[in-house]
């Protein structure tokens, strides 16, 4: 059994977990899969998928969204958040798959969430 560095509600209102393996084994790795670099954004990724910027349907899996906090740091880093969700037993759950920093955005899935201040901008 996975244990959970925490349990959040999306913007939706869906359970979403991030399992300790994930972050440990995966995004901290300094493997060409790690990354590491987003260790000092920790505190922002559960604000992140609770109250996202911008949240894009994912083009290679339906149960896949790509979960956006913008400008995060001096240097306009966008900090990204991937969550796939499944069915357990009747209820939807998603679990975070990677985390990492861009300067680009993902523009090609469908836009699913907007923040209303980002909208007005």
């Amino acid at each position: 059994m996975d244990e959970f560095i925490f349990e959040i509600e999306d913007y939706r209102g869906v359970k979403v977990k991030f399992a300790r393996t994930v972050w440990q084994d995966k995004i901290l790795s300094t493997s060409p899969i790690g990354h590491p670099e987003v260790k000092p954004y920790m505190n922002i990724i559960p604000q992140a998928i609770h109250l996202p910027d911008v949240v894009f349907q994912s083009t290679r899996r339906k149960n896949t969204h790509i979960f956006y906090k913008l400008r995060v740091d001096k240097k306009g880093h966008h900090i990204v958040i991937v969550i796939k969700y499944i069915f357990e037993d009747t209820d939807m759950v998603g679990y975070v798959s990677t985390v990492y920093l861009t300067n680009k955005l993902y523009a090609r899935g469908d836009i699913l969430w907007t923040l209303e201040s980002i909208k007005t901008r």
